[in-house]
């Protein structure tokens, strides 16, 4: 059941009990799924799927706005002692459908049923045109499910591997202007200092809101997570300077993890500040330091932390 399923980064899952939620792609007990709540069924809202309404649960992402849906949904979460943290996690076997981000960008790219799916293809031929492969695309979001409205839906892309994320890189930093920014100091609990501009994974293109995730491919997680029981528990705050070298193809993967000059392993569970770990330099952390003192993790949901950097590499074209 558990192989048969394998829900990845970006799936939408719909459980026994109505909760529609994306599951998140880090390491997992088997028979379990962590997610993301996303929308429960509601009377009057803008998202609806065969004439069903859907209300969003989440309002903010990061640590701090998990934490809120979580409470806003009344989700009873399990605790893993891996993590050392409560997870939302929900049962295979609870799961009634599953719909994975490549199946999802093939069924609507193949028969799309309004504006914003066509939308969706003159995006994904532009990506293409611009060195990404057709089998690296996927599709997340209310589009992915079923429930996207034009008017006022998102396109949520996942791209797989760290050589389309690397294109995306790219192509989004290529399409910046100084017009459109959105700078951010605050992800979810987790500060940023200088802030940080996001619009190198969420920007407008063709006057729709676009935004992408790199998810790792067989064998690119980075070494502290390849396997779940082997995963070093998070244990304390800790707060120290390090330098990243940059260009680390996992840096631009979910969840961004880059080694330092002293061998440490940076882990950040929000996708956001994956740029600054890619540009490398000298950064100031604070963190959660593993039980092994191997791992130092970021936008945990009991310690969030922070990052201060105070130089990066150039971005570069290639």
């Amino acid at each position: 059941m558990d192989s048969a399923l394998n829900p990845e980064h970006g799936s939408i899952v719909l459980s026994r009990d109505g909760l529609i939620a994306q599951v998140i792609g880090i390491p997992r007990p088997p028979g379990m799924v962590p997610v993301i709540p996303k929308y429960r069924l509601c009377e009057g809202s803008l998202w609806s799927r065969s004439g069903v309404h859907l209300c969003r649960v989440i309002e903010m992402y990061g640590p701090r706005g998990l934490s809120d849906s979580i409470a806003r949904y009344g989700f009873r979460e399990a605790i893993d002692g891996i993590y050392s943290s409560p997870i939302p996690y929900i049962r295979l076997s609870d799961i009634v459908e599953l719909i994975r981000p490549r199946e999802a960008f093939e069924r609507v790219t193949r028969r799309p049923a309004n504006t914003l799916h066509y939308k969706l293809i003159e995006i994904a031929c532009m990506l293409i045109e611009n060195g990404l492969n057709h089998e690296e695309l996927g599709l997340t979001g209310s589009i992915a499910f079923g429930s996207d409205n034009p008017a006022v839906s998102d396109i949520d892309l996942i791209v797989y591997g760290s050589r389309a994320s690397r294109v995306m890189y790219r192509v989004f930093a290529e399409l910046t202007s100084e017009k459109e920014k959105n700078i951010l100091s605050d992800f979810g609990g987790l500060t940023i200092n200088p802030p940080l501009d996001i619009t190198w994974r969420r920007r407008t293109i063709m006057r729709v809101q676009v935004a992408w995730t790199g998810i790792p491919l067989v064998g690119e997680l980075c070494k502290p997570l390849r396997e779940y029981y082997n995963i070093p528990s998070p244990w304390k705050p800790i707060r120290l300077s390090v330098e990243v070298e940059a260009r680390q193809e996992t840096s631009l993967l979910y969840p961004p993890c880059a080694k330092t000059r002293d061998g440490l392993y940076i882990v950040s569970f929000e996708y956001n500040i994956a740029p600054i770990l890619y540009n490398g330099g000298l950064l100031e952390i604070s963190g959660l330091e593993s039980i092994d003192g191997s791992v130092i993790y970021l936008a945990t949901r009991q310690y969030p932390g922070s990052i201060t950097f105070y130089s990066i590499s150039p971005i570069l074209s290639k």
